[in-house]
Parts: C-alpha cells; sequence; structure tokens
C-alpha cells in the first residue's frame, strides 16, 4: 500500500494572501457575496483561512479586480530574506 504524502502547509503565508484578498475587495467597497457572484470563487473561506486558494482562482482575483498577479503579490514579502 502506497504511502500518503503530508500535505503542505504554511500559516504565516496563507494569512498574508488572505488579508490580500481581503484588502483588495475592501478597497473596492465589494462584499464578499459580491465578489463571489462574479467569480464563483469561495471567498469566505480563503478570507477565513479555511482554505488556500489555488493559483488559478488568484490569477481569476487579478482578472476581476483588473491587476497582474505581480501586483497582487507585490506587498507580500514572505519569505523573510536573511540578512
Amino acid at each position: 500500500m502506497k504511502k500518503q504524502a503530508r500535505k503542505r502547509t504554511d500559516a504565516k503565508l496563507l494569512e498574508l494572501i488572505s488579508k490580500r484578498m481581503k484588502e483588495l475587495r475592501e478597497e473596492r467597497g465589494y462584499t464578499q457575496e459580491y465578489v463571489v457572484d462574479h467569480t464563483g470563487l469561495n471567498i469566505p473561506q480563503h478570507e477565513a483561512k479555511i482554505t488556500y486558494p489555488s493559483l488559478i482562482s488568484i490569477s481569476v482575483l487579478c482578472e476581476f479586480y483588473n491587476i497582474t498577479v505581480s501586483d497582487f503579490f507585490k506587498s507580500i514579502h514572505y519569505p523573510p530574506t536573511k540578512d
């Protein structure tokens, strides 16, 4: 029987991504329901840090907000660099 690989997670990264998603939504004055209706994404679960958004989900959000993926991650400085 094949051993199942452990799922890798990073609570700090999830927190930063969730915070950025909420920040973008609130900057535009949108409710979670509005974003869900227009993207089909599970925004409440992502913002509550229950699930990780996939790269495709982040891409969909970027298209919805008319920003680049680079813009999405611009304010996220993680992991910290070693000096």
